[in-house]
Order: structure tokens, then C-alpha cells, then sequence
């Protein structure tokens, strides 16, 4: 079983997420189900173009293993769960099969390279210590972030509040946020300035259109929110025998769905699409763990991982086998 290793305290099970993040990729090769692009959005830095399929699929693998990786390390460095748990990587390079950004290397996956790097900077914060630099360089990637996709700039909100969950409100780290996001936000707009482009509203206009099988995002969407429910189950579970410390970082996590979720929704009703949804990926995947702490629900939990993972690969023979 694939799920088993991931839930216990095994390190060596990360090693499995190898053949499956190749193993999806080869699907997508031999039977397509997410089209290959000829160019790269980077959002203000432009686009790239490419012409071998395989070898923009290299880098882009080894993106989301490292983003799984760090998401599991988050996880048990700050001791989520009493004991250590790689569930969270698994979650993730699961979640992420179902989006154009696990196959082809964009700006969106830039966006969760730099949202880890700040959620990673956030965590360590402590009550009751200055963190002015720890503030500045967590909005730093935020900024980045926002320069890959622009309308990532509204996280940064929400991030103010993730990052005053887990301390006090400090006017001087206020300030430093402020600089943090600007500095490479400020970068981007000169370069999309040189580079011949007007800076006004069409700095938020996003290129890059991405079709979804309707189904397969209903029956997605259906999976997820039950396997959420059940992880609000086990949160409250956890909470009953939790630290302070704990709470707030909970606290702080939700703070970030609440944002991740708003962008996605955002790119449902100005793009109908729902490519940024993937970037509420990464809180899921800290919380989708807790859904399979209570010994009852975990296992309806892992009836629904399943039925998610079997999606995940059924979607790509449903262009060659209508019926399905």
C-alpha cells in the first residue's frame, strides 16, 4: 500500500516519491492529458519558449520533489504530529498530478517555491523576539512570488495575518514587511518597463489559459473537501493534547488557505479556470495528515486518498476511451 510508509515513521519512504512523480509524468507523455506549451509564463519577466518536451518535464519533477520534501521537513521540524510523519509529501505530489504545473515548468510553480520559503521563515518566529529581518525576507518571497504572478500580491495580506498569529503586532516588523514585498516587487516593474510593456492594470493580466476536464475537476473538488472535513476532525483531536505553539501555527496555516483559497477562486470567475487553486495545495497537504490521526475516520480517510489517487491516473485515458 502506498499510503502505509508515507503515515509511519519510515524517512526512506520519500524515496517513493520518485517513481511516482516520474511515473505520472510518463503518463502524461503517452497519453496526454495536460498539453505541453510552447512558451513559459514568468509573469513581469517575460516568456520563455521551449522545444523539448522531456527536457522542460527534468526540472519541473525536480521542483515539486523538493517542494514535497521541504512541506514534509516544515512538517516535523515544528512537530505537527507527536511523531514524525511523510504523509504531507505524498499529499502534495498527489494534489499537484491534477494541475498543468506538475508537468510544465511555470511561473505558478515559482509562486509555491517562494510561498515555502516564506511559510519556512514564518514558523520560526517566537513571541516576545525582534524578527525585523525574519519579517523582511519572509515578504521578500512574497514579493517574488507576486513577480511570477501578479495577482499572488494580494497573499501578502493574508501572510500579515499568518504572521501575527504567531506573535504580536510589531510596527517596526510591519514596516520591514512593507520593504520585503516592495524590493523585488519594485525590480519586476522596472524590468517589465525596459522591456517595452506599460505598467497599469495589464501587469495583472495572466496569458496563460489552461482547459480543465469538468469531471475530473468535480470529482476532484468533491474528494478534497470530504478528506478536509475529516482532517478538521482529526485538527480537533490534535488541539485537545496540543502546545500554544501548535495552536498558533494552526492558526497561522488557516490563515494561508484562507488566502490561497481567495486566489483560486479569484482565477475561477476571471479565468474560468482553476490552475491557481493548486497553490492551496500546500496548506492541504499540513492538514490532509491530521485526517488520518483518528483511528474511526482514518479509514474512511484512506478510502478517499484512494479514490483521489485512482483519478489522478484514470483522467489520462479519458481522451482515448471516451466510455470512461
Amino acid at each position: 500500500m502506498i499510503l502505509r510508509p508515507f503515515l509511519s515513521n519510515q524517512p526512506l519512504s520519500l524515496v517513493l516519491l520518485i517513481p511516482i512523480i516520474a511515473g505520472f509524468h510518463l503518463l502524461n507523455h503517452f497519453f496526454p492529458y495536460h498539453a505541453t506549451l510552447s512558451f513559459i509564463d514568468l509573469g513581469l519577466w517575460g516568456k520563455a519558449t521551449h522545444v523539448d518536451a522531456w527536457w522542460i518535464s527534468i526540472p519541473t519533477a525536480l521542483m515539486i520533489a523538493l517542494n514535497a520534501f521541504q512541506i514534509t521537513q516544515l512538517f516535523n521540524k515544528h512537530e505537527f504530529l507527536e511523531r514524525y510523519n511523510y504523509g504531507p509529501s505524498l499529499f502534495y505530489v498527489v494534489l499537484m498530478s491534477f494541475s498543468h504545473s506538475f508537468y510544465q515548468l511555470d511561473g505558478l510553480l515559482f509562486v509555491h517555491v517562494f510561498l515555502l520559503q516564506a511559510i519556512r521563515i514564518l514558523f520560526n518566529t517566537r513571541p516576545n523576539e525582534d524578527h525585523r529581518k525574519e519579517a523582511f525576507n519572509a515578504f521578500f518571497f512574497i514579493g517574488l512570488a507576486a513577480t511570477f504572478l501578479t495577482p499572488a500580491a494580494g497573499l501578502m495580506v493574508f501572510f500579515w495575518f499568518a504572521f501575527w498569529a504567531l506573535k504580536s503586532f510589531v510596527f517596526r516588523e510591519w514596516i520591514m514587511m512593507l520593504l520585503g514585498f516592495a524590493f523585488p516587487v519594485f525590480n519586476a516593474l522596472m524590468y517589465w518597463w525596459f522591456s517595452g510593456h506599460q505598467i497599469g492594470l495589464n501587469v495583472l493580466r495572466h496569458h496563460t489559459i489552461i482547459k480543465n476536464e469538468t469531471l475530473v475537476y468535480y470529482a476532484t473538488s468533491a474528494a478534497v473537501l470530504i478528506l478536509f472535513v475529516l482532517s478538521i476532525i482529526g485538527v480537533q483531536v490534535r488541539l485537545q493534547k496540543s502546545s500554544i505553539r501548535f495552536k498558533k501555527l494552526n492558526r497561522s496555516l488557516v490563515w494561508i488557505l484562507i488566502g490561497t483559497s481567495l486566489l483560486g477562486i479569484s482565477d475561477l470567475i476571471i479565468y474560468q479556470q482553476v490552475e491557481w487553486f493548486n497553490t492551496i495545495f500546500i496548506p492541504l497537504s499540513f492538514f490532509f495528515t491530521f485526517a488520518f490521526i483518528h483511528k474511526f475516520w482514518k479509514i474512511v480517510a484512506t478510502w478517499f486518498f484512494y479514490a483521489t489517487l485512482l483519478l489522478a491516473v484514470v483522467k489520462f485515458f479519458l481522451t482515448s476511451f471516451p466510455f470512461l
